[in-house]
């Protein structure tokens, strides 16, 4: 147990040192930050974040080659968990052509708060959104090319092996519902095996033009988050179904899409949008043998960045629309969200209020993210803020006593 409360006193020293002996070594660069957070219910003050971080990045360049490193150690309710190696990767390039090998992050999309086209990353939601969103995304293990013509660019990711979503815990404060008229029993999840044929594929164009710019992208790869097949029921006669047996299962799907954005004067107007094959919708285990049916599906997002008086706004309208939609389906043919986020700076801009919001008219429900960072040196930043949930039911509704505030530091270096 002492020497888990001394690893990270021994990191912090490490790093603490190592930027020093670096500092003469040319092409190699390390920066990263220690960071500290709480935060506490409001309903009864029990805490729902306490945590530690220290994430340290390496960076180092030769040439034409590069390698990069960020390792991430966390503790948590007083506990040091594993060193968790965020990214890891080779990178090499040439005038016209860059390659990139090993564990990383591949960012797609325009939207802000919402992953339509940005498809190739799985996410972490085992805490929901109270992780910023840089650690929202996952790395994964790729082999990543991108050739550039002028301002176009063309690119083209494979991913050898499969990484999954993480989930929320069972009986986690961020476990959510399941979309069953009984308690199921959980099978463990069908994962793909590790094999060549099970590799996953995405391509990119992108233009950057003067005045907008395009991304067509496409994908044939496994679906991130699972599907719960039914794979048995228990009826009890007079009463109906009593039991049934679900097994998550992991599947193939393809998907096409695109974004553009552009300035017009000072607002910025952008759209995303994808179409996917053949997403799997849970629906009534009576109406369907294994409990989901296949359905073809869009999502897309409109939105406009813009200042006024100097605050700066964000909208965004999202709609989620599923194709030859059948009563039966626990999803909505179609679902309307929307976002708003609003910031402005303070005090010769080292202070900033922000609030983020996402709103579903139907049924109605809320979260509301209000934050105040305030960056008290170079180095320094302290930070506050919260997260509101309105309503009974939906994706945010089902937190509705999971209303919290949290306050923290962050030592940049």
């Amino acid at each position: 147990m002492r020497a888990k409360r001394l690893l990270p006193f021994a990191v912090s020293a490490a790093v603490a040192l190592i930027p020093a002996l670096l500092a003469a070594q040319e092409g190699v660069s390390l920066n990263g930050y220690a960071r500290t957070k709480a935060g506490t219910l409001l309903e009864d003050g029990s805490y729902f974040i306490g945590e530690n971080t220290l994430d340290v990045r390496l960076s180092m360049n030769a040439g034409d080659a590069g390698f990069y490193a960020n390792p991430v150690l966390y503790e948590r309710e007083g506990t040091v968990e594993a060193l968790d190696l965020r990214e890891a990767y080779v990178d090499f390039s040439s005038e016209w052509l860059d390659l990139r090998l090993g564990k990383q992050q591949v960012i797609w999309g325009k939207a802000d708060g919402v992953f339509i086209t940005d498809i190739v990353s799985p996410k972490d939601l085992s805490r929901f959104l109270v992780p910023d969103f840089e650690e929202l995304r996952l790395a994964v293990t790729a082999v990543r090319s991108q050739a550039y013509v002028g301002a176009h660019g063309f690119e083209f990711t494979w991913i050898p092996w499969f990484t999954p979503t993480v989930a929320p815990e069972t009986g986690s404060l961020w476990a959510p519902a399941m979309p069953f008229p009984v308690q199921p029993t959980f099978e463990n999840p069908d994962l793909p095996e590790r094999a060549l044929e099970n590799g996953e594929y995405f391509a990119r164009y992108s233009y950057m033009g003067e005045s907008f710019d395009l991304m067509l992208m496409g994908g044939w790869f496994w679906e991130d988050t699972p599907a719960f097949a039914v794979t048995g029921k228990t009826f009890t006669p007079g009463v109906g179904l009593t039991g049934i047996t679900v097994t998550p299962e992991y599947y193939r799907n393809t998907a096409a899409g695109g974004a553009i954005s552009a300035a017009v004067g000072p607002v910025i107007l952008r759209a995303e949008g994808a179409w996917y094959a053949n997403r799997r919708f849970q629906g009534d285990p009576a109406e369907y043998e294994l409990g989901y049916a296949e359905k073809s599906a869009v999502q897309y997002v409109i939105g406009t960045d813009f200042a006024v008086a100097g605050y700066s706004f964000g909208l965004q309208f999202i709609q989620d629309i599923v194709l030859d939609h059948e009563d039966a389906l626990l999803e909505e043919a179609f679902q309307n969200t929307g976002t708003l986020v609003v910031a402005k700076s303070f005090l010769a801009e080292s202070l900033t209020a922000e609030v983020f919001t996402y709103l579903v008219p139907d049924p109605m429900n809320a979260l509301v993210k209000p934050k105040l960072t305030w960056d008290a040196s170079d180095s320094l930043e302290l930070f506050a803020g919260a997260y509101l949930f309105i309503g009974d039911e939906g994706d945010f509704g089902q937190y509705n006593d999971n209303d919290g505030a949290y306050l923290g530091a962050k030592f940049s270096f």
